[in-house]
C-alpha cells in the first residue's frame, strides 16, 4: 500500500470520528434540574462502497471511440458529511485500471494503468430549487485529488516473440520488411502488459514522477432509499495535470506514432459508478399530539343535517337521502311492504310478505323466477343483454421486401460458380438447415427495380436469375411468372454493376462445417459449400478498396478475436491474387488456377428472351407467343423455362431492333441475351468477342 493511500485512509477515519463527535450537543439552557434529553443530531456522518467503470482519454485511441460503460472496473470508498441542507463535503479514494489498446493501419499502440485516486469534493444537492420530500436529489460536485499511476505495454507474446504488424492487419513474428518476411508466422497478443512503459524512455524523460493532481467534475442523483440508506448512480471527468499517463505526449516523436498528430492536452479519465451508502443519523420517533382547533365549531357540526330529513347527521344511518322522501327515526325511507324497496322506488307498496320482488319492488311470478334462474345458469349469451361494440382499425400494411435469387443448391456447389457468386458486390448466402444454401441479391422495396436489377444479372450469364419476396422466417418465395417479365424500361438508374474489382474479407476454409458456437456470435458472415470439399466463410460486406478491407479485418480481430482472416480479391466472375490487383503482398495465395474459356465468333450469338416461366404458360401469354415466329423454349435449373424469339442474331444491332418489335406487340418484358454454345455469357463479353 503506497505512502499517500495510507495517509488518505487515516484522514478518513480521523474525519469520521470528528463528525460523529461534534454532531451530537447538549441542552445548556438554565432551568429547573432535570435529565435532559440529547438533541437529535441534524446531519450524520456517511459511508459509502461503489463500484463502477473507468474510461480513459488520452493520446492513444480516439477520445470518442468506444461505450464508456464498457471499459475497466473500478472501486470507490467515500466518507460524506452534510454541512448544510445544500451542500456536501466528500472525502473519497479509487482503485482501479487505465488502458487504450489502438490498432490502425500506421499506429499499433497500447498500455495499461493500476492508478490509485484519493482526493476532496463538495457536492451540491440544488435543495434551494426542489421539493423538501422529494426522493432523489440531483447533485454537481468539483474537488481536487491526487492521482498514483504505473503504466505498462504488451510488446511480446507468452513466447517473446515481438509483435510486428503487418500493413494486412495481421501480427507476425518477422517485420514485414525484413529479408526474411516470407518466413514470417502468424502471432496473437496475450495481453499481458509485461513491459514497463518509464523504463522503455521513448521520448529521454527518465524516471519521470507517475503521480499527478486532477481536478474532478462530477454530476449524478442520490436517491433515498431508506432514512439511512442511500443508492447514488453519476459519473465524473477526471482533469489530469499528467500527459504522459499512456507514456506519450506533445512532444512526443518515433515512429511507433505513424503519421497522426497528438490531442495537445493532458490526459483525463471518466468513472462511471454506482454506490450504496449507510448514514449514522439516529432518528427518534416523534410523538404526534392532535390538538384542538380553537376556531371550529364542533357543536355546530354535531347538529348538522345534510340532506334535510330532519334527522342530524351524527346519527342519520342513511345519508343523503333525496328531498322530500318521508323517513324514519333512522333517516331512512319508508318501506311499507319491507320488501327492501323504499316506498319512492316501490312500484307496489303492497307485496307479500317475504315474496321475491324485481328491483322496482314488483312481486316476480313463477316465470320470471324461470327466466331470472336461466339467466343465472346461461353460457351461450341467449339469454344475457349483451353490447356489441364495433372498433375499426387500420391495419399496417405489410411493406415487402424484394431480392433477386441466382442459385438454389441442395449440395455442393461448382468452385469456379461460387468465385462467380462472390464477384457481385451485393452478394448474401443463406443456408437452411444442413443442405439448402440460397445465393441472393439487392435489397428492394419495390418490384420493378428488382426486376430490372433481375433481368441485367440475366444478361450477365445468371441464367437461374428470379424475383423473389423475403419472409418473415428469412426465407424466400417467387413473386410469380408475370410480374417477373414485366416492362421495366422505364425505371431511372442504373443497377449494381457485378463486374469490376471488389475485396472481401475471408474468414477462412475448412474441411468440415463450422458450428455457430465457434464463430463467436459473429452476424453477417456467409458460409457456402464448393465442390472442392472446403466450407468458405466471408463476411458479408464487399469493399471497392484494400484499405477498406484492412480496417474491416482489423475490426473483426478486435472485436471478435479472429485473427485469422485474410483479404481476397474478385474481379469479373473470378478470384484474383492481391498481386494482379495492384496490391503489394508477400503473403502466399492459395489459388486455385482457372482454364480461361477460348470462344469462337461463330459460336457466339444474340437472342431477344421473351420471358421465363416457372409454370404453365398463361393463356394471354400463349397466345402472343403463338403469334409469333422463331419462338424457342430452353428448360433451365430450378424448374424454369427461358422463351427466346427470332432466332439468333449475329450482331447485337439486329438483336436490338428484333427487341423493339416485340416490345411494340405487348411484350415489355423482353431483352437480350449472349450465348456461347448455349450456355449463356454476359452480353458485353459476347460483345467483346465480335469486336463491336
Amino acid at each position: 500500500m503506497t505512502f499517500m493511500l495510507k495517509r488518505l485512509i487515516f484522514l478518513l477515519i480521523a474525519f469520521l470520528l470528528c463528525t460523529s463527535i461534534f454532531a451530537v450537543g447538549d441542552n445548556d439552557s438554565i432551568v429547573e434540574p432535570k435529565e435532559e434529553a440529547p438533541k437529535e443530531m441534524f446531519y450524520g456522518p456517511t459511508v459509502g462502497l461503489g463500484i463502477g467503470m473507468f474510461k480513459f482519454y488520452g493520446d492513444i485511441l480516439d477520445a470518442n471511440y468506444g461505450n464508456p460503460l464498457i471499459s475497466n472496473i473500478g472501486y470507490d470508498l467515500h466518507v460524506r458529511q452534510q454541512l448544510n441542507p445544500f451542500l456536501t463535503a466528500k472525502f473519497y479514494v479509487l482503485f482501479g485500471t487505465l488502458s487504450a489498446n489502438e490498432r490502425s493501419e500506421n499506429r499499433n499502440l497500447n498500455f495499461k494503468s493500476k492508478i490509485t485516486v484519493g482526493g476532496f469534493a463538495l457536492m451540491y444537492n440544488f435543495d434551494q430549487f426542489l421539493r423538501e420530500d422529494r426522493i432523489i436529489s440531483p447533485y454537481i460536485s468539483l474537488g481536487i485529488e491526487s492521482v498514483e499511476f504505473h503504466s505498462k505495454t504488451d510488446l511480446y507474446d507468452e513466447y517473446g516473440n515481438e509483435y510486428n504488424y503487418w500493413s494486412d492487419g495481421s501480427i507476425r513474428n518477422i517485420a514485414e520488411n525484413d529479408p526474411n518476411a516470407s518466413n514470417a508466422i502468424i502471432i496473437q497478443r496475450d495481453y499481458f502488459y509485461e513491459t514497463d512503459l518509464r523504463e522503455l524512455n521513448y521520448d529521454g524523460y527518465g524516471k519521470y514522477p507517475e503521480r499527478t493532481f486532477a481536478i474532478p467534475f462530477g454530476v449524478g442523483a442520490k436517491m433515498h432509499m431508506t432514512k439511512n440508506i442511500d443508492f447514488t448512480v453519476g459519473t465524473s471527468l477526471h482533469f489530469t495535470f499528467s500527459d504522459v499517463i499512456d507514456n506519450i505526449d506533445s512532444e512526443s516523436s518515433g515512429e511507433r506514432l505513424g503519421n497522426q498528430t497528438q490531442n495537445g492536452g493532458n490526459d483525463n479519465f471518466l468513472m462511471t459508478s454506482f454506490s450504496i451508502s449507510y448514514n449514522f443519523l439516529k432518528h427518534k420517533k416523534k410523538e404526534e399530539i392532535e390538538e384542538f382547533e380553537e376556531d371550529i365549531d364542533y357543536l355546530a357540526y354535531d347538529m348538522d343535517d345534510e340532506d334535510g330529513d330532519g334527522v342530524i347527521d351524527f346519527i342519520d344511518e342513511c345519508p343523503w337521502t333525496p328531498a322530500g322522501v318521508e323517513v324514519d327515526e333512522k333517516g331512512c325511507p319508508l318501506d311499507k311492504d319491507g320488501d327492501f324497496v323504499p316506498n319512492y322506488k316501490d312500484d307496489e307498496l303492497e307485496t307479500r310478505e317475504k315474496a321475491p320482488v324485481t328491483p322496482n319492488g314488483v312481486e316476480m311470478t313463477d316465470t320470471m323466477i324461470y327466466i331470472a334462474y336461466q339467466r343465472y345458469l346461461d353460457s351461450t349469451g341467449m339469454f344475457a343483454e349483451t353490447e356489441t361494440r364495433i372498433i375499426a382499425a387500420e391495419k399496417r400494411k405489410k411493406t415487402t421486401k424484394y431480392r433477386v435469387q441466382v442459385g438454389e443448391f441442395t449440395e455442393a456447389i461448382d468452385a469456379d460458380l461460387v468465385d462467380k457468386f462472390l464477384s457481385i458486390p451485393d452478394v448474401e448466402i443463406k443456408t437452411f438447415g444442413d443442405s439448402l444454401t440460397v445465393i441472393a441479391v439487392g435489397d428492394y422495396d419495390n418490384l420493378p427495380e428488382a426486376i430490372k436489377r433481375k433481368i441485367q444479372l440475366t444478361s450477365e450469364g445468371f441464367d437461374a436469375a428470379i424475383v423473389v419476396e423475403e419472409e418473415k422466417d428469412g426465407t424466400f418465395t417467387s413473386v410469380g411468372d408475370a410480374a417477373n417479365n414485366m416492362n421495366v424500361d422505364n425505371i431511372v438508374g442504373d443497377p449494381i454493376n457485378s463486374s469490376g474489382l471488389i475485396f472481401r474479407v475471408q474468414l477462412g476454409a475448412f474441411s468440415k462445417r463450422l458450428s455457430k458456437n465457434y464463430l463467436n456470435g459473429l452476424s453477417n458472415i456467409m458460409e457456402i459449400k464448393a465442390d472442392d470439399g472446403l466450407w468458405k466463410y466471408l463476411y458479408t460486406g464487399s469493399f471497392k478498396t484494400m484499405q477498406d478491407a484492412a480496417r474491416k479485418k482489423i475490426d473483426l480481430a478486435v472485436d471478435y478475436g479472429v485473427e485469422d482472416a485474410f483479404i481476397v480479391a474478385y474481379k469479373d466472375g473470378k478470384r484474383i491474387s492481391l498481386t494482379k490487383a495492384g496490391i503489394e503482398s508477400s503473403a502466399v495465395e492459395n489459388i486455385k488456377p482457372s482454364n480461361d474459356t477460348k470462344y469462337n465468333k461463330a459460336d457466339v450469338k444474340f437472342k431477344v428472351q421473351i420471358g421465363s416461366y416457372k409454370n404453365q404458360l398463361p393463356t394471354e401469354v400463349l397466345s402472343k407467343f403463338m403469334e409469333m415466329e422463331g419462338v424457342e423454349q430452353t428448360e433451365l435449373d430450378g424448374g424454369l423455362t427461358r422463351y427466346t424469339a427470332g432466332g439468333d442474331f449475329t450482331s447485337y444491332k439486329k438483336a436490338e431492333e428484333f427487341k423493339a418489335k416485340m416490345v411494340e406487340k405487348g411484350i415489355g418484358g423482353a431483352f437480350i441475351i449472349a450465348l456461347n454454345k448455349n450456355t449463356l455469357i454476359p452480353v458485353n463479353k459476347a460483345k467483346e468477342i465480335l469486336e463491336e
